[in-house]
């Protein structure tokens, strides 16, 4: 995906006025609660392909597992299941992952600014997993083969990495 499809996305959620939300734009109330609601579809399409992605891996790993119990290589079975974990973990994040202390009751509004760069963010996290995933699937099953224990530390770091990455969209919302 480029910025391309990024801008075309935002543009169609812009455009999209059904009856009931062309009313409630029109309502003052529920005309904040509708503002940036563009960014925010965006954002979660974005999240979902990127939680596709992730859970792919797991496919991976299960494959790996699954090669382990047909050569009979009893000492390597179960390695990965520390992978799995931190993937799930992972992939809860992406999908649920939220605007900060936005919302009602709060008394904190994220700017239309923070939500563009959160956007962004995301959007920029696709081309990592894309990097992720070739790391990851092009070099688990040899470098596994050679030694278990080192390639999924290898795993768990880059991982981690991608977390930490993903987590810094929260630094966005932090009001100093």
């Amino acid at each position: 995906m480029d910025q391309t499809w990024l801008k075309t996305t935002l543009e169609r959620f812009k455009n999209e006025q059904d009856p009931v939300r062309k009313f409630l734009k029109e309502t003052k109330l529920f005309e904040e609660a509708l503002a940036n609601q563009e960014f925010e579809k965006t954002d979660l399409l974005i999240r979902k392909e990127l939680g596709g992605i992730l859970t792919s891996f797991k496919e991976s790993f299960r494959k790996l597992e699954e090669g382990f119990v047909q050569k009979a290589q009893i000492q390597n079975i179960g390695k990965t299941n520390s992978a799995t974990t931190l993937l799930d973990r992972i992939i809860i994040k992406v999908t649920s992952a939220g605007y900060g202390l936005n919302g009602l009751g709060t008394g904190v509004n994220a700017t239309s600014v923070e939500i563009e760069k959160v956007l962004n963010h995301d959007f920029s996290m696709l081309e990592k997993v894309g990097t992720l995933q070739k790391e990851i699937l092009e070099t688990l099953p040899t470098s596994f083969a050679n030694n278990p224990e080192a390639a999924i530390e290898a795993v768990n770091k880059l991982l981690l990495d991608f977390e930490t990455q993903f987590e810094a969209r929260n630094s966005i919302f932090l009001k100093t």
